[in-house]
């Protein structure tokens, strides 16, 4: 590609950054003052590699900014720069420890960071031990992002592995309660005397990339589940904001909400 090709790239993801709704062919082409036949080129590249949806209507609207993290594609790095400082003050005012969740590519748990509490008693995580989603209150929110068929799938073969022994149907059921209310609250974990909540966080197009975990001594986590909840929602949603997010959720699996 020519340098004036990828400059012309950058010129419309960046005003397409600025614009709150889906745009038409003809107005990235009036608006940039760019001849039609390449700027026809250059979107149908940038769909291609991810960084703008073509609607159903026939207009685009930009999905991720270079570097940004997406369902499809990592960028844990981008996500880490964005919930560091909100992660930080989450722990100083919930007083428990917070972390950050994502889905590896076999569906594990993955917790990426995290910061821990200055107080004399607190909860710690081995975060380069992977968990499976429905054991913790991370994974739960992160299974949210995968359609019905894919969680279906989830729970068979967890069963099949002897990971699971309930039904796929109750599964289907907390996973979308979890959706619904955007929380998970786990009093008593998989790791005893642990507890911990779970929200979303999500990408510019509301896809839910990560999840926002404080987790703690399951009794006292217990007893401070309605002080800490604002705390959790609010911070998942800043990060979330700080992502492109703008308040519309997507449907799970990628696909848009009728």
């Amino acid at each position: 590609m020519s340098g004036r090709g990828a400059e012309r790239i950058l010129q419309v993801i960046e005003w397409m950054a600025g614009e709150i709704r889906p745009v038409g062919f003809a107005e990235v082409v009036a608006a940039l003052a760019l001849p039609k036949s390449s700027t026809l080129d250059l979107l149908r590249l940038l769909v291609e590699t991810g960084y703008v949806e073509r609607l159903a209507d026939g207009r685009y609207r930009l999905d991720r900014l270079p570097g940004e993290p997406s369902t499809q594609r990592r960028g844990w790095g981008t996500l880490l720069r964005h919930a560091e400082a909100p992660l930080r003050e989450a722990v100083a005012r919930t007083r428990e420890s917070g972390f950050v969740a994502v889905l590896g590519d076999d569906l594990g748990v993955q917790y990426i960071t995290k910061v821990l509490p200055q107080r004399e008693i607190y909860y710690d995580r081995d975060v380069t031990v992977a968990r499976r989603p429905h054991q913790v209150s991370s994974g739960m929110i992160l299974l949210g992002q995968l359609s019905l068929d894919a969680l279906r799938d989830y729970a068979a073969a967890e069963r099949a592995a002897g990971h699971y022994a309930g039904t796929e149907a109750d599964l289907i059921e907390r996973v979308d309660t979890a959706r619904r209310t955007g929380l998970q609250v786990t009093r008593v974990g998989i790791v005893e005397g642990a507890g911990g909540m779970a929200a979303p966080i999500r990408d510019r197009a509301g896809h839910v990339i990560a999840a926002l975990n404080i987790a703690g001594p399951a009794l006292r986590l217990g007893e401070a589940v309605a002080q800490i909840e604002p705390v959790l929602r609010g911070t998942a949603d800043e990060i979330s904001r700080s992502l492109g997010w703008e308040g519309r959720i997507a449907a799970p699996g990628g696909e848009d909400p009728a």
